[in-house]
């Protein structure tokens, strides 16, 4: 599969308010990030904040969408293919084009946004998302040893996102660079540990 390609954007005031959000949401708190000093980044007048997204929080969702629709979109078209893969496959391949910065602001808002826009994300993003996806996995993955499903999607979930989510962390304590090789290795390690633990038992055959 090829890494999803961005669309071209112009250099708008819309497009600067966007980039502004991206960058105050992404580094400080929600509560912290003014309209003033949106504007002031970006260069425009603050009334183009109400123009254009209503207020504040309109903005905040636009930034996530920002993110989240075109990897939607792909996720959903490409889902179809996951019989044709194997977990190593997924886990190389999400380690090497997941976005870092949607990762990051997706957990600062289920975790810091107010309660709002946290069950907004919940919502109109992330249940739907998640229930389009385990529709088809349900289909495809085969019915191993693994009983207790709920279980199971939270072990997928944590180990998708928690090597990315603390990339950081984790490269100061081992001192180690985690590159593309590093994230490849570890793809191919869970992506074993995975067929495995979804191999047929002699009951399932």
């Amino acid at each position: 599969m090829q890494e999803p390609q961005p669309s071209p954007e112009s250099d708008t005031a819309h497009h600067r308010l966007l980039e502004a959000g991206r960058h105050l949401f992404l580094h400080q708190d929600y509560q912290r990030v003014s309209i003033r000093r949106i504007a002031d980044r970006a260069g425009v007048n603050s009334a183009m904040i109400a123009y254009y997204f209503g207020d504040k929080s309109g903005l905040y969702r636009a930034v996530l969408l920002s993110y989240l629709n075109p990897v939607k979109a792909y996720v959903l078209e490409n889902i179809k293919r996951f019989p044709e893969m194997s977990f190593g496959d997924l886990f190389r391949y999400f380690y090497r084009y997941a976005p870092r910065e949607l990762i990051h602001m997706v957990v600062k808002s289920a975790l810091y946004a107010p309660d709002s826009q946290r069950q907004w994300l919940i919502d109109t993003i992330l249940r739907p998302l998640i229930q389009q996806v385990e529709q088809q996995l349900d289909h495809s993955l085969p019915k191993g040893q693994i009983h207790r499903p709920e279980q199971a999607r939270l072990v997928l979930q944590s180990l998708l996102i928690a090597p990315l989510l603390l990339q950081p962390v984790l490269e100061s304590v081992s001192r180690k660079p985690m590159d593309d090789a590093y994230f490849d290795e570890l793809g191919d390690f869970i992506g074993t540990l995975l067929d495995r633990a979804f191999q047929p038992t002699d009951q399932d055959e």
